[in-house]
């Protein structure tokens, strides 16, 4: 190969055209890719990576609840995917930046084997990935309809009550899997009542929960309940038993009790002002001989019960009996005596019987010492006479009856006592 060249005056050279002028720019791109495969080897390399916990996306599910069916579960619900391309292309690639997805749109109710699809960014070239597949299960879409109950939380100041609840909604309709609509129990509408001493008002969304106590993703119709809950003052009242019993001949009522005697109620505050006591029905026997435990049932009225109980009256029915006490006429005692005189009987001192009528635990307990005698000689006239016999006692009887109404006393004036006294004389000296 021959090259011709030519130095130029100012000392340059040029070269001569000729036929290999095209073999040096072959040799120019050779260089240059040469150089490019280094660069990209060496530089930034094609290199792999394995990006994990890619969620899987379901598509089409508008379609399918066309078809009146719904996506009721996935076994799985991640992907793993391994991607290879330029170092700098996917140093930076996550999990945010693949999508994978499956389609649902044309499948029938059941379980279902679905492909699950991939969407790469630019550049980048998918490797493997598994699963390759998912196990979908679909479900008819139902409806059913349950009781929506209201559920109060927190606690109202003391001194107040939280009434029955009034909501614009009873019931709703919720829609979804069967067999999520099928596990439901119940729909709640939480309201709290935030330490409240006054009726609140308040708009609640309702949830659906699982016989686990689990929230379900369902669609509920109506989503909102406007819900009222009264708040009342409190108080203590006592409980009032009309009593119509009659004891047959020789008996009586010994006692009555109430158990419990008073009862927490709540109402209105103008209404619960004037309330001092709530009726219970009435407890009637004819010819009672032996004591009555009756439970009665409390009259309802524009107050609430606060407390759950049973009131229980207890009526103790005794037979009325009689007791004798023996005194002699010397254990009187006489009071009102003028000074200066003495009291005596003037009859021999004999025995005295008094009759004790009354309930027969009272007679039974009953002891002489229970029973002082005693006579007034201040209603005697003159220094001998009758003067009326009567009794004193801390306890009180339903009859006494003394053997002798009165008793004949004699006054005797007591005897001057001269007291000796000593003269004292004085000496002189």
């Amino acid at each position: 190969m021959k090259i011709s060249i030519h130095f130029l005056k100012d000392g340059g050279i040029k070269m001569l055209k000729s036929k290999d002028k095209i073999i040096i720019q072959i040799l120019c791109v050779v260089a240059a890719m040469i150089t490019w495969l280094f660069v990209v080897n060496e530089v930034n390399p094609i290199s792999g990576k394995d990006v994990a916990s890619i969620p899987i996306i379901v598509r089409n599910s508008e379609a399918l609840e066309e078809m009146g069916l719904v996506v009721a579960g996935i076994d799985i619900s991640e992907i793993r995917v391994t991607i290879e391309g330029y170092r700098n292309d996917i140093l930076n690639i996550t999990r945010n930046d693949i999508n994978a997805y499956i389609d649902v749109q044309g499948y029938k109710e059941g379980l279902n084997k679905i492909p699950v699809e991939l969407e790469l960014p630019e550049g980048v070239n998918m490797v493997d990935y598994s699963p390759k597949q998912v196990l979908c299960e679909m479900e008819a879409v139902v409806n059913r309809t349950i009781d929506l109950s209201v559920e109060i939380d927190g606690l109202v100041e003391s001194g107040y009550y939280i009434g029955k609840s009034v909501s614009s909604v009873n019931s709703v309709i919720i829609r979804g899997p069967r067999s999520v609509v099928n596990s439901a129990v119940k729909a709640v509408a939480s309201f709290n009542v935030n330490e409240g001493t006054d009726s609140l008002k308040k708009r609640i969304p309702i949830d659906v929960y699982s016989d686990k106590g689990l929230e379900l993703n369902v669609r509920i119709t109506p989503e909102i309940a406007e819900i009222m809950v009264p708040i009342y003052p409190t108080k203590r009242v006592e409980l009032s038993v009309p009593i119509a019993v009659t004891p047959r001949d020789g008996y009586e009522i010994a006692t009555i009790t109430v158990e419990p005697k008073d009862i927490l109620v709540a109402a209105e505050p103008d209404v619960l002002a004037n309330m001092e006591h709530v009726l219970t029905d009435a407890v009637e026997y004819e010819d009672a001989t032996s004591n009555i435990y009756e439970t009665v049932s409390i009259i309802t009225g524009n107050y609430i019960l606060v407390e759950n109980v049973n009131p229980v009256v207890t009526i103790n029915i005794e037979k009325i009996t009689s007791k004798i006490l023996t005194f002699n006429l010397s254990e009187i005692e006489y009071i009102n005596i003028p000074q200066g005189f003495t009291v005596s009987t003037t009859a021999e001192d004999q025995p005295i019987q008094v009759e004790v009528t009354g309930l027969s635990s009272f007679i039974d307990a009953l002891v002489k010492e229970d029973i002082r005698l005693k006579a007034d000689v201040g209603l005697l006239e003159g220094e001998i006479g009758l003067i009326p016999i009567d009794y004193e006692s801390a306890k009180t009887f339903r009859d006494i009856a003394i053997e002798f109404e009165s008793v004949e006393v004699l006054l005797t004036a007591t005897e001057p006592t001269t007291e000796p006294t000593t003269v004292t004389t004085e000496s002189t000296n």
